[in-house]
Order: structure tokens, then sequence, then C-alpha cells
């Protein structure tokens, strides 16, 4: 459905290196129905991937294709109408989720106001309605954000670091909305996270990021299966 081929992308000086960041010869493929996750430490670029893979950066070489088309300035459009993704500005803060949800809904001909209401009841933030979005917890805004793209039933998800900073409790909340989409609309999801242990059962692929190169990819029993993966990852992020 999406993929990646060969993704290259080079920007300028990364002052905590003192030096060029790059994604050097990325692929990957995400499908409907199927949970990936792309794994790496901070700076390892995966919000730069994530970026890349919804139209909001254009790689240096290399290609992205939606349906094995091209997505160029031309697919975008019908594009974000099938794929979402958590992580960018996506409302006004001093609006109340309600007025958010009213005046953006009308975007997306496909969301489901009767959906949104169920997945809001299911995470326990129904009560968040009426208040402005800007006065929302972490844990409230991602559930919300979530609840409203998967109201739009969309054909694949995009999720950047969504359990960054937020209570255990609330993460359990996250990833039961997103198991319901995979199961209700065999909606594809691409959640990023760069602590191991945010990989839940319902992780189907993992993909490991390092220094902006793809260095392990594969089910979840490959990649994680391998004893010394958790072993040497973990001493990366401790450095």
């Amino acid at each position: 459905m999406l993929t990646a081929k060969n993704i290259n992308y080079r920007y300028g000086l990364v002052k905590a290196k003192k030096e060029d960041f790059e994604l050097q010869d990325v692929s990957l493929t995400l499908e409907p129905g199927y949970v990936s996750c792309l794994l790496g430490k901070n700076g390892a670029g995966k919000t730069t991937l994530l970026n890349l893979l919804y139209g909001m950066q254009k790689p240096k070489s290399g290609e992205i294709l939606w349906k094995d088309q091209p997505l160029d300035a031309k697919a975008l459009t019908d594009f974000r109408q099938e794929v979402a993704y958590v992580g960018e500005v996506w409302c006004a803060e001093s609006m109340t989720v309600a007025n958010n949800i009213e005046m953006l809904s009308v975007l997306y001909p496909t969301f489901d106001r009767t959906y949104f209401d169920s997945l809001i009841k299911l995470a326990g933030v129904e009560g968040c309605l009426y208040k402005p979005f800007s006065a929302l917890s972490t844990g409230e805004r991602v559930k919300v954000e979530i609840s409203f793209m998967l109201a739009r039933r969309p054909k694949l998800i995009l999720l950047d670091e969504p359990l960054a900073n937020i209570d255990p409790v609330f993460k359990v909340d996250i990833l039961e909305l997103l198991q319901r989409g995979v199961a209700e609309n065999e909606t594809g999801v691409l959640i990023s996270t760069h602590l191991i242990d945010e990989i839940s059962d319902m992780v189907d692929y993992v993909n490991v990021l390092e220094n902006g190169r793809l260095v392990k990819s594969g089910t979840r029993f490959d990649v994680l299966g391998e004893g010394q993966l958790r072993d040497v990852f973990q001493k990366k992020m401790e450095r």
C-alpha cells in the first residue's frame, strides 16, 4: 500500500552532533490490517522518515509509492484523505474539542461521528468534549486525536511517538484504540517509539532505525526474538 524505496534525505547541520544528518537507503512497506513499529532512539530519524512518508518533505533520491503510484504533489490531496498522521498540529488549541471536531470533520467525507463518539467513550475522554483542547492533559490530547483520526476510517495511520511522556494506564487505553481500528477497519498502522517496552503483542513488524539507517527489519519475533538486540539497543539508549 505505502512503500518507500531506497529513500535518501539529507538536511543541515545538527548542532548537537556537529554534522549533517542523513537518512540513507531506507526501504519499507506498510500494508492494511498490520501494525508496524519504527524503533529508534531520539535523533535516529524517525520523525523525518514519517514526514517523508506523509509527503511533508521530499526525498533527495528514491521514491515513495501509494497504491503502486508515485506520491507526488497531484496525488497528495487524495492520499491525505486516506492516510492520517498523528504528530503534526491538527486543530485550534483555543477551541473546544467539540468545536474542533465540528469544524474539521467536514474536511473528511468518510468521518463517522457515531464511531468517534464510541471511540472517545472507549478511551474514557468523552468528558473532554467541551474543554478547550489546550486544557487537556497529554494523554487526553493523544486519545482525542487518535479517536478523531480513526473516525475518518483511514487506510493507514502514522503515529509519531504517541506514547511518549504518558501515564502507563493511558498507554494501555491508546493501544486499545489502535487495536480496535485495526480490527474493525483493517487500518494499517506505523507507530514510532524510542522505548522497547512500548512494543506490545499488537505489533506485527518492527523496523529498527539507527543514525538514519534501517539496520533491522522483520516480524516482531524475528527482530525482538534475537536476545542481543534488546541489550545492544538499551546500551545505545543509555549513552
